[in-house]
């Protein structure tokens, strides 16, 4: 909910059906559509109020660049370098010193304070080599923002964000990638900030259950599913009201015209970039390396573990960690102490192995609730023990293809360490720090990141919620991220179908630069100081804000950014 504890929003539906073999035999998972505080679907009949100066960046808007940019030969060199044909043209810029854009909201809770505040993307710099970009924002957007009926309190500031993105990007090459945490885990093309799918606390703080932002948060979003950070706590003194989404924008969606949004079958845009630099496309998109395989509603590899509940052969009980979070993705890490979740504790603090070697799994322990769970698998013989002696049972994933995957299911050591059961009613640990009223949610399957397990194939994406496909922009296959919805561009509620994990998966595909990844605003300073002779300014807004009266502050974003971010 808030930048320094990394807060994020999701909500899930799934339009795959997929077969389960659970203690109870092969069941059946359907489609569900989970209700939520808002409805985003109709976002799509609502005409979006935005400030017509704004655009995506071109040439037409030379004449508001900085020299050498504002004439046409550099112009020309700029547009056809690697930065200036992968990410410049994709980026809506707030351009036009002589009728700057001005943030807007529908309440004067939030529009004596964002109206003061330009929108958008105000600058840009370019390197020396034209291999990247520093995007500098104020992290809100130039359409109007609907202030949430409830923690209206938590009002949307200028984050002074500085961004680098690369026009190429690296590809990790450790067996484990730097997880989706800490900040924004990327950008949308307007600035705003994209947080992840959790609100960043584990359930009870004991490490084993991440908490889905869009359903413990869901009565504090507006009907975009975005927010802001709180701006006046003393736990979060950096926060300054980050505006933020978990989860696709509708809003941004629309006012690009995406082609999902519009429900057309054509390739989606891009609608922002992650921190390693990685674009992150629409829903619709190719699944091949060329056109073969059509444009579709590109499909996440996640999917409910639905085989927890009691009616599909389980206990109901949240008493298991899935296998990702074990052996990581592509099962190569048995070997690992660490659990692979966000929290990354050690796996002899979190999981259960009783010391056995052979025969039936034993347990000899007071903790009644394990005992029992326990015996329920073992009555179906389900208990196994993987090369270091931790206990897991499997259930039998059949996907729309046919094929079977066994997934392992790891037993916490204690039922103190469990989440809550399914279905039970909660409330997040959020609204509790920020002393706030308080709301519960119920907590079904979905409620939580580790209700989730990824089986590659399962759906068009990987483990990173990306795929290397064919992109007509680029005339060839590139590696993206992709914004998931579980519905087809045809369906009539495909506007609040956005799908697990939304748009990073558990880890980044790419490194991540340093400068996005840091929180500490004088590492950025000092950065943007020491680097000073490496970059160029293609734009500068050249104003600020407003001032009490109505009047423009005019001055460099660049330096007033550097110099804030600093605590000058």
């Amino acid at each position: 909910m808030w930048n320094d504890v990394r807060a994020r929003h999701f909500r899930n539906f799934s339009k795959h059906s997929i077969f389960v073999l659970g203690a109870a035999g092969i069941f059946t998972l359907g489609a569900t559509l989970p209700a939520f505080a808002h409805s985003p679907s109709a976002v799509k009949n609502r005409k979006l109020e935005t400030c017509p100066t704004a655009t995506f960046f071109n040439a037409k808007l030379s004449k508001n660049f900085t020299a050498p940019y504002n004439e046409q030969a550099a112009l020309k060199s700029l547009l056809t370098s690697p930065v200036g044909k992968s990410i410049l043209p994709n980026l809506w810029v707030n351009a036009r010193q002589a009728k700057p854009c001005f943030a807007m909201s529908d309440t004067p809770i939030w529009g004596k304070v964002v109206s003061r505040i330009p929108a958008d993307i105000v600058a840009l710099e370019v390197s020396s080599d034209l291999g990247h970009v520093l995007v500098y924002t104020t992290g809100l957007p130039d359409y109007k923002m609907e202030t949430p009926k409830l923690f209206s309190g938590f009002k949307p500031g200028n984050i002074y964000g500085v961004y680098k993105f690369s026009a190429e990007p690296k590809p990790d090459t450790r067996p484990v990638h730097e997880f989706g945490s800490k900040g924004a885990v990327g950008l949308f093309v307007n600035g705003v900030s994209i947080f992840n799918y959790s609100d960043t606390f584990s359930y009870q703080d004991k490490g084993a259950f991440a908490y889905n932002a869009n359903v413990a948060e869901a009565a504090i979003v507006n009907s975009d599913i975005a927010h802001a950070t709180p701006s006046n706590l003393p736990q979060f003194p950096k926060s300054r009201g980050i505006f933020h989404n978990h989860q696709m924008s509708n809003e941004l969606l629309q006012q690009l015209r995406d082609p999902y949004w519009r429900g057309v079958r054509e390739h989606s845009k891009v609608v922002g970039y992650a921190i390693d630099s990685y674009p992150i496309y629409g829903p619709l998109g190719y699944s091949s390396k060329d056109k073969s395989s059509g444009i579709k509603t590109l499909k996440s590899s996640y999917l409910q573990r639905s085989w927890l509940e009691m009616s599909k052969g389980g206990t109901g009980h949240r008493s298991s960690m899935p296998e990702w979070a074990v052996r990581n993705w592509d099962r190569s890490n048995d070997s690992s102490d660490k659990i692979l979740n966000l929290f990354q504790k050690a796996k002899d603090e979190i999981l259960y192995r009783d010391m056995g070697t052979g025969g039936p799994v034993q347990y000899a322990g007071e903790d009644a609730k394990l005992a029992a769970e326990i015996k329920f698998f073992n009555q179906s013989n389900k208990l196994k023990r993987d090369t270091q002696g931790y206990v897991y049972w499997e259930a039998s994933v059949r996907g729309a293809s046919g094929k079977n995957t066994l997934v392992r299911n790891y037993l916490l050591k204690a039922s103190d360490l469990w989440g809550p059961d399914i279905g039970q009613e909660v409330l997040p640990v959020s609204f509790q720090i920020a002393d706030q009223d308080k709301f519960l949610f119920k907590a079904v399957t979905g409620a939580f990141a580790e209700d989730h397990e990824f089986i590659a194939g399962y759906g068009d994406l990987d483990f990173f919620n990306g795929i290397e496909s064919f992109v007509p922009e680029q005339g060839r296959a590139t590696y993206h991220y992709v914004a998931t919805f579980g519905a087809d561009v045809s369906h009539r509620k495909r506007m609040s179908a956005a799908s697990f994990p939304y748009f990073i998966g558990i880890q980044y595909k790419g490194v991540v630069d340093p400068l996005n990844a840091t929180l500490d605003e004088k590492e950025k300073a000092k950065y943007l100081t020491d680097n000073r002779s490496r970059y160029k300014a293609v734009f500068d807004l050249g104003v600020t804000g407003k001032t009490d009266d109505g009047g423009l502050h005019s001055g460099s974003v660049i330096e007033t950014w550097r110099k804030t971010l600093s605590g000058e």
